[in-house]
């Protein structure tokens, strides 16, 4: 690897790893934010089921976003670990 990459590689990582547990840490509000969202653009008339299956999907949709980001900052960090403890040897 280029000095560049291993300059950036670790940083975008842990950012990408950091958004990603911000994201899971934060989506039962953000999902409840846009289920509620939903229900005003719809004109606030909605029944319960209805909106709990969208809570649901919203919330579930956060957490699949957040997990992706947190597993590919994950492993980013992890090959740069890896790379760097081989680099030593």
């Amino acid at each position: 690897m280029d000095k560049l990459k291993l300059k950036i590689l670790p940083k975008v990582s842990l950012i990408t790893f950091i958004t990603g547990l911000v994201i899971i840490i934060n989506s039962a509000g953000w999902g409840s934010e846009a289920a509620s969202a939903f229900v005003r653009a719809h004109g606030g008339g909605i029944d319960a089921t209805q909106y709990s299956a969208i809570l649901q999907g919203s919330i579930n949709s956060y957490c699949i976003m957040g997990a992706v980001l947190l597993f590919i900052g994950g492993l980013g960090c992890l090959m740069f670990i890896t790379f760097f403890e081989m680099q030593k040897q």
